[in-house]
């Protein structure tokens, strides 16, 4: 850790200063940072709400434990995938407010096509529509992010944009739960338009209306902001300059990517298969089991959301490099200790205390990806170097995370009490995996940044 405080000339490090007086006003920034963090909920609002619909789901479509993941992973993450680079590349040379704003409203309008599904292909087909708006969140909004905040609260933005994952995964849950109650009292009040459907249909209208309006708020407030530290623009569809990064720092870039999304593998499988958890193995109820993980799940996650940008800003301040590569690392422990005692516990209350203090550090993962990216990687290939990572994010983590979870529960470990063998192998193996590589890469890294500040300073003038 010495080593984070030396600079490439031997002096003491420090964060790059500010490229002068002229950011966009605070307060403006912050409202923006907080939009796209609502926006973040909604998406994990869209994209999880379906674990609290496993039991009459597989009872409508007649689908195992292995369909139920390629609905939750595949079916999400191949044109989540896929599209992320296109859209990383739009990102870089067109206008971000416009990608994002038509994305939202289509991940929406999906989710709410959802609930006309009567066969598993129709929904696998819904949910691909998903993962299509879904893909321009990441990529738009941590480069909208970048061109609003200074270098040194970025860590910040990005924490509070961190936020809306934590408080989409808790609100999800609890929310979902709170959905499938109303949705009876809806069906029952309004017979004439939802009489014909079941819960489940209804839960899915009611998680989609929300992004459409949070899509017009966007179109009518939000600005495109001035890009910054931009040594050369160009229209040009190329990647040879991000392979040419790419291969420049390969160690650098490859274990912060890789360790994180093993990080995030363990990540959706808490969100795709731990309802299960407590519903096969403690009893639990669907509407008992979301209410549960998002009172201790929503609180936590928020503040540690928060703290996960902070903390990385304080080390930055005080010449730690290395900042995101330690903060990934922390959720990669907390995977092996915490999310797996959770599967052996003997009680549900226990199981939920153990989910308790894992959500302290879940946020820290993706914290790290955000602010270490961009911190190596020049602002004209911020959006492709990001959606990279989303390609990655989505055919490994999102599709992994559901799919093997699944497939050992009902291929390996069977038996209703077998999900928490599972879903403990999971988490074991991947958090050890993540903290050997993101630390084997932790020196390239700081090398990495120290060229990128370099960098971004002679561009600043």
């Amino acid at each position: 850790m010495k080593q984070d405080l030396i600079s490439a000339n031997g002096s003491a490090a420090s964060p790059i200063p500010a490229e002068g007086m002229d950011w966009p006003r605070r307060n403006y920034a912050w409202f923006v940072a907080s939009l796209l963090s609502l926006a973040y909920a909604v998406a994990i609002l869209d994209r999880v709400s379906i674990a609290l619909l496993i039991q009459p789901l597989q009872a409508a479509l007649k689908i195992d434990d292995t369909d139920f993941g390629l609905l939750q992973g595949a079916a999400f993450s191949i044109v989540y995938s896929v599209l992320g680079l296109p859209i990383g590349m739009l990102c870089d040379r067109t206008r971000r407010v416009s990608i994002i704003v038509f994305g939202i409203a289509l991940w929406s309008l999906a989710t709410i096509a959802c609930s006309l599904a009567t066969t598993f292909e129709q929904l696998f087909l819904a949910r691909m529509m998903v993962g299509v708006g879904e893909a321009a969140l990441v990529p738009v909004a941590t480069s909208l992010i970048a061109d609003y905040f200074a270098p040194d609260i970025r860590p910040k933005a990005y924490g509070l944009f961190l936020m809306g994952s934590a408080l989409g995964t808790g609100v999800a849950l609890a929310m979902s739960g709170l959905f499938l109650v109303w949705a009876e009292h809806i069906i029952a009040g309004i017979p004439g338009i939802f009489g014909a459907m079941q819960p489940w249909q209804v839960v899915f209208i009611l998680c989609g209306a929300p992004g459409l309006v949070l899509a017009l708020a966007m179109l009518v407030s939000f600005r495109e902001p001035r890009r910054r530290g931009v040594a050369s623009q160009s229209t040009k569809i190329s990647l040879g300059p991000v392979f040419a990064l790419l291969a420049k720092s390969p160690l650098a870039f490859g274990s912060l990517m890789l360790g994180t999304v093993l990080n995030l593998v363990c990540v959706y499988a808490i969100m795709g298969w731990l309802p299960a958890l407590f519903i096969r193995v403690h009893g639990w109820t669907a509407p008992q089991t979301g209410w549960m993980m998002g009172i201790v799940g929503v609180p936590i996650n928020i503040v540690a959301a928060l703290f996960s940008g902070w903390a990385i800003a304080w080390m930055n301040r005080r010449g730690y490099l290395a900042a995101p590569v330690y903060a990934a690392t922390a959720c990669a422990l907390a995977m092996m200790i915490f999310a797996t005692a959770a599967c052996f516990a003997p009680s549900g209350a226990l199981a939920i205390t153990f989910y308790g203090l894992n959500a302290i550090f879940v946020n820290w993962n993706l914290a790290a990806v955000y602010s270490g990216l961009t911190r190596i990687t020049p602002n004209e290939m911020r959006g492709q170097i990001m959606a990279f990572q989303t390609i990655a994010q989505g055919l490994l983590a999102l599709t992994a995370g559901n799919f093997i979870v699944g497939y050992l529960s009902d291929t390996v470990f069977q038996g209703p009490k077998g999900i928490a063998y599972a879903l403990a192998t999971v988490f074991f193996v991947c958090g050890l995996a993540a903290t050997v590589i993101l630390l084997a890469g932790r020196k390239a890294y700081i090398r990495a940044v120290e060229a990128n500040d370099l960098k971004e300073l002679l561009a600043a003038g």
